[in-house]
């Protein structure tokens, strides 16, 4: 008895005596609706506080995490296409780049779930590609990612910081996905006359109503789709049912 109040005592102590501490590089998240999904990336923002950053606290040429603490992640639930010609299968990336006076090296890897830079392969890289740099004459005091020239299905995701500026464009494939399907729909638009008619005599076959009803629409179906082989056997079975 006297062990367990000891042990609640001191558990009470500890909790009392944590103390929590504002971090210096706050965690962020930011979204993006693209197409007919969102991008999200989640990032830490660290602060300039008096230091001069590219060239000297983040080096030239070589591997920054593009923030603070854990790796930089950008997350997609389609697939992306990334400065107008990498394709991004759906995933989790980290974004890792490699600063320079004029142009950055961007880097998306597969391996995202990295403290920082610590045990990156390139192996793991999805994308790599070189952007030029940009000067801001207004300096930027907290590192800032974010989504900018944003249209219905594209942005330029951009990485911000003291002077400089970076950024590239990603966009989603829903615009190649729709204009197949409005091309697909336009060189056979019976199809779609095809599957009501289809539908409407399978449902009458099924809930056995209408036999004759029902052939009219599975002729109909075939006149529009003459090869669909379940169409024909849809039609065997309303005549079997009549006999």
């Amino acid at each position: 008895m006297y062990l367990f109040s000891a042990l609640f005592l001191i558990a009470g102590l500890s909790g009392q005596a944590q103390v929590v501490l504002p971090d210096a590089s706050p965690f962020a998240t930011l979204t993006q609706q693209m197409g007919g999904s969102e991008v999200l990336v989640e990032y830490s923002r660290p602060g300039v506080k008096g230091r001069v950053i590219f060239g000297e606290l983040v080096p030239y040429r070589q591997l920054w995490r593009a923030g603070a603490n854990a790796s930089t992640k950008l997350f997609t639930r389609e697939e992306l296409l990334v400065q107008d010609q990498y394709k991004l299968p759906p995933g989790v990336y980290a974004i890792y780049v490699v600063p320079d006076k004029e142009e950055w090296t961007i880097i998306l890897s597969r391996d995202s779930w990295l403290w920082g830079t610590f045990g990156y392969k390139e192996i793991y890289d999805a994308v790599r590609f070189k952007v030029k740099s940009h000067f801001l004459e207004d300096p930027l005091e907290t590192f800032t990612v974010r989504f900018a020239n944003i249209c219905s299905g594209c942005a330029e995701l951009q990485l911000l910081w003291e002077h400089t500026k970076v950024g590239f464009r990603i966009s989603t494939t829903a615009d190649e996905k729709a204009m197949a399907d409005i091309k697909a729909f336009a060189s056979n638009p019976e199809a779609k006359m095809a599957g009501e008619y289809y539908l409407a005599a399978k449902y009458y076959l099924d809930t056995q109503r209408d036999y004759e009803q029902a052939l009219t629409w599975i002729d109909k179906a075939l006149a529009y789709a003459p090869g669909a082989y379940w169409m024909t056997h849809t039609k065997a079975e309303i005549l079997a049912k009549k006999g």
